[in-house]
Order: structure tokens, then sequence, then C-alpha cells
């Protein structure tokens, strides 16, 4: 989710006179985040261009041109030391600007690590589609929590930890007899190195209860997933990553956490990659906003344990898969991110553990919105 791959070399504005900028720069959430937990809306809207500056600076770099602080994206600097923090309590250290002088830049701008907490807040709808087995519609609502805390712990390694809570409501169908609303709480940790060398690499871990809180439950509700992978600039607008990420469903899964990005200019980048692809292109900036247009197609699997019981005479664990095709607007004023987009979702199946019969669900509408500061 989402609240989270890809690194982006991503290019700098020149500090004012006597300012330093507080910024590492990090793997793209865009590719991250669509994996951690359950949620795919973590890197939907994360600003790009978010600066951690001191207070009273005003540089942050929009896409597609100078920053505000009147100096052109350019190539970034050489690695540099520790420097402080302004954004947390008691001055501690963190790295200063390490960009990455092999990894690609584009559309999404600098891609600077936030240092101490972040949150996501989203929602989305699924419309009412029929189901194969003559048992009505299924129609799901969305929500999405995760506060992100980001910290260093050393000059080569970013520890970040997210907890995460996720509700989901159903209505229908009628056959099998589906909760109203399931739950999923998790806590996922990743450790990754700054952007400031031509090949980084990035290993994660989830933890997550997922379940609809009603009967007993046991170590089906418990899911654990991880995620790993080493990324490589070929040139300066290409980028690729090479990894494997495990998913504890009901079928457990190893699928590739891998992709590429092309960032031929400013204005138009495109991430190839799974789970996610996404083609952003910049549609402009004015009063300290900017805005993209982007589309997607993304793989999102869910599991949880359900008061249900099967054929196999224990409680069900039901997993739900499909694909989302999407179009959306993105705009951020450097620290707060809104986005909104809608779709098509297809290819929906509904799978169980303990042999209640299976499912298709027909396509249909599906929208997301969500806020990132």
């Amino acid at each position: 989710m989402t609240a989270t791959g890809l690194l982006i070399l991503c290019s700098v504005c020149a500090a004012p006179p006597n300012e330093t900028p507080s910024q590492v720069f990090r793997t793209s959430p865009a590719f991250a985040a669509a994996i951690r937990g359950q949620s795919p809306y973590d890197d939907a809207g994360l600003p790009p261009g978010n600066f951690n500056a001191a207070p009273g600076t005003t540089y942050q770099a929009p896409l597609g041109g100078a920053p505000l602080g009147g100096a052109p994206l350019g190539s970034p600097p050489a690695n540099q030391a520790f420097g402080s923090d302004p954004f947390l309590s008691g001055g501690p250290v963190l790295p200063v600007p390490q960009y990455d002088q092999g990894l690609t830049y584009g559309i999404t701008g600098p891609q600077p690590y936030r240092f101490g907490w972040t949150t996501r807040l989203d929602g989305g709808y699924l419309s009412a589609s029929n189901t194969d087995n003559d048992a009505g519609k299924f129609e799901v609502w969305e929500s999405n929590l995760a506060l992100r805390y980001t910290t260093p712990l050393s000059q080569n390694f970013i520890l970040a930890w997210t907890p995460e809570v996720n509700y989901r409501s159903w209505q229908g169908p009628s056959t099998p007899n589906l909760p109203g609303g399931v739950y999923r709480f998790a806590s996922d940790y990743e450790l990754s190195t700054p952007a400031n060398n031509p090949v980084a690499m990035q290993l994660g871990f989830t933890s997550s209860f997922a379940s609809d809180l009603r009967g007993s439950t046991s170590s089906d509700a418990w899911q654990y997933d991880a995620r790993g992978a080493l990324f490589f600039r070929l040139d300066p607008t290409f980028t690729v990553a090479l990894g494997a990420m495990y998913l504890d469903r009901v079928h457990d899964q190893i699928l590739p956490y891998a992709g590429v990005i092309w960032a031929p200019s400013n204005e138009f980048e495109a991430r190839i990659m799974f789970p996610k692809t996404r083609i952003s292109y910049l549609l402009g900036g004015a009063g300290g906003y900017t805005t993209w247009l982007y589309g997607s197609l993304e793989y999102n699997i869910e599991a949880y344990q359900i008061d249900l019981m099967g054929p196999g005479g224990a409680d069900e664990q039901i997993q739900i898969e499909d694909y989302r095709a999407m179009l959306g607007l993105r705009t951020d004023n450097g620290m707060v991110t809104g986005f909104v987009e809608a779709g098509y979702v297809f290819a929906r199946h509904a799978d169980f553990h303990y042999g209640t019969p299976d499912f298709n669900i027909d396509g249909g509408f599906i929208t997301r919105f969500g806020l990132r500061f």
C-alpha cells in the first residue's frame, strides 16, 4: 500500500545560498509499493520532487522544468556526507543529497526519502458485477490507511517501517455466503540502499493478519510476504530491476519483481514492470502545483480467512485476484499529493482453500482516490 522498487536518477535543483537540501533518493515507490501487503494504492500519488528542505526554503523540483529555486534540472552531484535532518526533533543525522550517478530520471522528478512519518489515505470502489455461478452480483468498497516511518541506519542503508490497516466491504454474492466485510492489519519492513550507486538493492518483508474477525482464527489468517531486487542503470534514460517476490496466499506464489523504466525526457516516463506498469505524461504546473496524466495496468491479489465452513471441515480462506487498467490524474505541491483514477477491473477469480467451489467475477468499473502527506 502505501502505502509501496525501480530506482530513478533524479535531477537536482541548486540550493539557495547557505542552504543545504536534506534528502536521500529512494527506489521508486511506483514499483515497490504495489507489492507491499495487499494494497495497490501506495504509489498512485506519492509526491514527486518532495524535498526534505529546511524550514523557510522553497526549493523543490517540479517536473518538466526548473525547480522553484530557479535552477534548471541537471545531472546529480557526487555522493555526499550526512547532515542534520530538519524534519526530526533533536537534530538526528540523515544523508544529504546522495544522487545515483547511474540511474534514470524523468517524469517523476526527484524521489527523495521523507524521513520521519508520512501518511497514505485511500479509498476505492469496484462496481457490482455478475458471478459465473448464477449467485448474483459482487460489489466491493475499499479503504486503506498506512503510516510510514523512514530512518537512516547508516550512510549506506535506509530502513522503513509501515503499519497498515485495510478494510473491504463486500456485497454479494448469495452463494457462497461471504461476510459483509474483511480486515487486514499489516506491518512492512523495507531495507534499501540510497540511490547513490549504479547498482542498488531492496529487501522487504510483510507480516499481516487478514480476517473477517468473526469466529475462530487459525494460521490461515496470518500471511508472510517477501521481496528482493537489484537495480541497474544501463544508460542515462534506461534502468532495469531484477528480482522476485513471495506471496503467502491460498496458493503460495513466487512471481517476478522486475521491470524497466524508460525516461527519454522530463515530460514522459514509461515504467514497464510487474506487478504494475505505469506510463506518465506531465500536463504542466502552476502556482506551486504540478499535474500528471497517467495510465496503469496492475495485478492485484488478496486473501482472508473467513467464517465460512468449507467441505474440508475448516473455516475457509478466500483468495481474490484480478487485473486493473486505470487512467488517472495526480497533482502535487511538493508536500501533499492528491490523485483520482478510474478504469476497468477484469480477469477476476475467487479461489478457496478448503473445497468451497471457486467462482469467476465479470469485469466492471473501478475507481480509486487518495491523499499522500
